[in-house]
């Protein structure tokens, strides 16, 4: 059933007349019951949302078949939009089925922005691939990539297995992005021998494959009671050595294009939430400009989306994940979302141990300052802000069920820490 929230974005958008269909698990359970009923469908799950406000919504679902899950995505196309169906009918073949109203439905096999999603979900085609990318693990030819994250024409992440421990990590790209993310895993490799390896790339399956770093996430080390403040400084350590890394091969962020991502997740919240257009605004007329202005002179190596999901503590000592965004640009902005991260999750509400949960974000800053890293406490703040407006739509894609409120929280979080620094 549709919440109320996500009931009035319907109402809104008449444009795209399967939204209804796509954003509501039961009533899409029923119709995929009816249409396929030979699946053995207990229960569909929306769990990620990409929507373009009068074109399209895409929403991927895991599937309960009973004795086991299936990942699959539903899309909603607009008015007129039955040239773009029947192209990835034709695209998909049977991996894509039309369920009305200009709904489409795709297995990963369908997904045909992903070149390699056909061989990673066709088992025979597995071995094919994996000797591609795993060159030196012919033990691993064999193996059944598990996928761990999937964003349906953007990427799906797998690991794979040997003797049941993990030795690879396995991902499908668009073919526009292998190229910047294969430059990503080669820069990971000049600044820390414990950062993952490239281990092998498909140009034309658009995929490649690093080494498994072993460890526990940051991001799971916090939410424990009684974490530790130190894990914050060792990641601010962590990031100071990324940006003292060589820039080679690296593509160059401009300053614009903070302003561009910031802009456009503003557009994205007033199509969600008509209500804090006045919020957005006055966020965008304050931030824009200052985004815009830059800080050339700083620029150096920077991760591009640096969170604790993405800092990994092992034996070996901590280690970055994810250089899919790596680039050169302004390095206030790695620190900006990764205490944008800290808020968002909800991570300074309950430090444990007794440490004040305010203190999070310093101790992580501390860390990098001590290690060399520098940037402005005002740019900083900037792109801190600049972070909680683009994460604001996060819990909308993510089906958060109270996404409204929390979406105003975190518009809340930019509006106050902008107000402390206009002083």
């Amino acid at each position: 059933m549709l919440t109320p929230a996500d009931a009035a974005i319907v109402r809104r958008d008449q444009a795209v007349p399967g939204l209804a269909l796509v954003l509501d698990d039961d009533a899409l359970t029923s119709r995929l019951r009816t249409a396929r009923p030979e699946l053995g469908l207990v229960s569909a799950r929306a769990t990620y949302v990409r929507y373009k406000p009068g074109t399209s919504c895409l929403v991927a679902y895991r599937f309960d078949l009973g004795d086991r899950e299936a990942l699959a995505f539903a899309k909603a196309y607009r008015q007129g939009g039955r040239a773009k169906v029947a192209k990835a009918q034709g695209k998909g073949g049977a991996a894509v089925v039309t369920l009305g109203d200009l709904v489409t439905l795709a297995r990963v096999g369908g997904d045909r922005d992903l070149p390699a999603a056909a061989a990673l979900d066709q088992p025979q085609r597995h071995r094919r691939l994996l000797r591609r990318l795993l060159p030196e693990a012919s033990e691993c030819w064999g193996a059944v990539p598990r996928c761990l994250r999937y964003k349906p024409e953007r990427r799906w992440v797998g690991m794979v297995e040997h003797e049941g421990e993990p030795v690879a990590l396995v991902k499908a790209y668009r073919r526009d992005d292998l190229a910047r993310a294969h430059a990503g895993l080669r820069f990971a490799g000049t600044i820390s021998p414990a950062a993952p390896r490239l281990l092998g790339v498909s140009r034309r399956l658009a995929a490649l494959a690093s080494s498994w770093v072993p460890g526990e996430t940051l991001s799971d080390l916090l939410a424990r009671p009684g974490a530790s403040v130190a894990t914050l400084g060792v990641a601010g350590e962590a990031l100071a050595a990324l940006h003292a890394g060589p820039p080679s091969g690296l593509p160059v962020a401009m300053a614009e294009d903070d302003a561009v991502a910031l802009t456009s997740a503003a557009d994205h919240l007033c199509a969600l939430s008509p209500h804090l257009v006045a919020t957005v605004t006055a966020l965008v007329a304050s931030l824009g400009p200052r985004l815009a202005a830059g800080a050339p002179e700083a620029s150096r190596p920077r991760h591009g989306d640096f969170s604790p999901d993405q800092v990994v503590l092992g034996r070996a000592g901590p280690a970055l994940l994810d250089f899919d965004n790596a680039e050169f640009g302004d390095p206030a902005a790695d620190l900006g979302q990764f205490v944008a991260s800290l808020l968002a999750a909800g991570l300074t509400s309950d430090a444990g141990a007794g440490v004040p949960a305010a203190s999070w974000p310093t101790d992580f800053l501390t860390g990098y300052e001590s290690a060399g890293g520098m940037a402005g406490a005002d740019r900083i703040a900037d792109h801190t802000a600049a972070a909680l407006v683009r994460l604001a739509v996060e819990p909308f894609r993510t089906r958060a069920p109270d996404w409204p409120a929390q979406t105003e929280a975190l518009l809340e979080h930019a509006s106050v820490l902008m107000a402390r620094t206009a002083r």
